[in-house]
C-alpha cells in the first residue's frame, strides 16, 4: 500500500492553499475568521498606545491591571478579549469603541 504524501506548501503557494481551504472548509473558514479578528483587535490595541507614546506599565496603571495583561491583549495568541476589558481600554486610551456587525 502506498503512502499518500501532501503537497508541501511554499511561500508562494501560501495564499493560494489558504483560498482553497476557506473555500472548501467551514472549519478552517470559521478558525481563520476568529484568528484573523484576534490579529485586528490585537494590532488596533497596540498601534493606538504606541499613537498616543505610552507604554504597557502606563496603560496598565491606567486600566488598574498589570502590564503581562496588556501584552497579553496585545498579542493575538494570547488575547481573549471581553466587551469590559475593552472599555477598560478604551477609556484609558481617550478613545471609544465601535463593533460593527455586518451581513455576509
Amino acid at each position: 500500500m502506498k503512502k499518500k504524501y501532501r503537497k508541501m506548501v511554499t511561500p508562494e503557494t501560501l495564499g493560494q492553499h489558504i483560498e482553497e481551504e476557506y473555500k472548501k472548509s467551514p472549519a478552517f473558514r470559521k478558525s481563520y475568521d476568529e484568528e484573523v479578528l484576534l490579529l485586528k483587535i490585537a494590532y488596533k490595541i497596540a498601534q493606538l498606545r504606541k499613537e498616543r507614546h505610552i507604554t504597557q506599565a502606563e496603560l496598565a496603571r491606567k486600566m488598574g491591571t498589570t502590564q503581562q495583561t496588556v501584552s497579553r491583549l496585545e498579542d493575538s495568541k494570547n488575547a481573549r478579549v471581553t466587551v469590559y476589558t475593552l472599555t477598560r481600554l478604551a477609556r484609558a486610551l481617550n478613545a471609544r469603541i465601535s463593533i460593527d456587525i455586518v451581513p455576509q
